[in-house]
């Protein structure tokens, strides 16, 4: 495998317009926001194969490393839709107002920690019976320096699995880094344990680098979301079911057809450089859970008059965050409180499906 620094390590974003002939007037343009993560597939492929101007818009492409800048151009209203980790779009929707309109996939075994080969934390397997899957001791990663993105789904995993072993983030060293730069940090010899997620996790195993832990083997879901920003879905609501619904049949043409897909992926990774090998693209599809509008519309759905799938797994991240001080108790209430976890745009999509709009 090979990685491009530079591809995807800076917090400026790159654009990228759709189409190769000249924009028509006609056309209306939505600027979207992604990372260099399987879930920008389904909109990069809409962009490729012209899907997007046959519905009358135009998708302007915006770059990001990760969901934290993602959200400081959100503040500028520089993005109407796009998909990143819970964590960011939690801090969206407290902060910005942002909407969660639908679920990209399931991230949990794909945020992750490693380490290096010979690194003593791996003489010690299963120290916490409820976790066997995990390696790691208080002895063994007490002291330690971790490399992680801060306010991230992986920093999530992190704490979930200190918390698993019995400590928090006191007893560690924590490092902000974005993942590229943590991949070109951890391979220079900083740190003791790094944080990843797909597709540098893949990067990582191609180094040698063994995975200790996953959010999934310490029992925590970390879904990706689909956001939109609060103008958008306020001015703007049908052009945001028009995206969703472009992006719902990405979502379905992954599903169905994954080896077109993969060679999809491979393209946009390559453009963002990055060279995945084929089993890490054959993983992106194996271990990242994707969801039909269907399947989206049951997990939104309000069981017994409580919280729906989507909100019990959001839960766990933001008791995360009100224990790292990050959010209020009042800012967790306010967030579940008030209809920022949305299915009404996968309703639109529902309809636009069976052919009734």
């Amino acid at each position: 495998m090979v990685l491009a620094v530079a591809g995807c390590g800076g917090s400026k974003p790159s654009e990228q317009k759709s189409g190769s002939g000249s924009s028509s007037s006609e056309l209306k343009t939505i600027a979207t926001s992604h990372q260099p993560c399987l879930h920008a597939l389904p909109t990069y492929m809409a962009m490729q194969k012209g899907l997007d101007k046959a519905e009358g818009m135009k998708i302007e492409f915006q770059f990001y490393p990760s969901g934290p800048p993602q959200n400081e151009a959100l503040a500028s209203n520089k993005w109407q839709v796009g998909a990143m980790g819970a964590p960011p779009a939690m801090l969206a929707a407290i902060r910005y107002g942002a909407y969660i309109i639908a679920v990209a996939d399931d991230e949990s075994e794909t945020n992750d920690l490693y380490v290096r080969p010979d690194s003593p934390i791996l003489k010690v397997k299963g120290n916490n019976p409820q976790y066997p899957e995990i390696y790691g001791s208080p002895d063994t990663i007490k002291g330690k320096t971790i490399l992680q993105t801060t306010a991230s789904t992986g920093h999530y995993a992190v704490i979930a699995t200190l918390k698993a072993l019995g400590m928090d983030e006191k007893d560690v060293k924590l490092v902000h880094m974005e993942q590229s730069q943590a991949i070109a940090a951890f391979e220079a010899g900083q740190g003791d344990i790094v944080q990843l997620w797909a597709p540098f996790d893949y990067i990582g195993e191609s180094k040698g680098w063994v995975k200790i832990s996953s959010g999934r083997r310490v029992g925590v879901k970390i879904p990706a979301v689909v956001v939109a920003s609060k103008k958008a879905v306020e001015e703007n609501p049908e052009l945001v079911a028009k995206w969703l619904n472009l992006y719902m049949k990405g979502i379905k043409e992954m599903k169905t057809n994954p080896e077109e897909s993969k060679k999809m992926l491979d393209a946009y990774y390559k453009e963002r450089g990055l060279t995945l090998a084929s089993k890490a693209l054959d993983d992106e599809f194996k271990l990242r859970p994707l969801f039909d509008t269907k399947e989206q519309l049951n997990m939104f759905a309000k069981k017994d008059g409580g919280m729906s799938e989507v909100e019990q797994q959001i839960s766990g991240l933001a008791e995360f965050f009100v224990s790292q001080g990050r959010i209020t108790t009042q800012e967790r209430d306010k967030f579940f409180k008030g209809g920022f976890i949305t299915d009404k745009f996968l309703k639109m999509v529902a309809e636009m499906e069976q052919g009734k709009k």
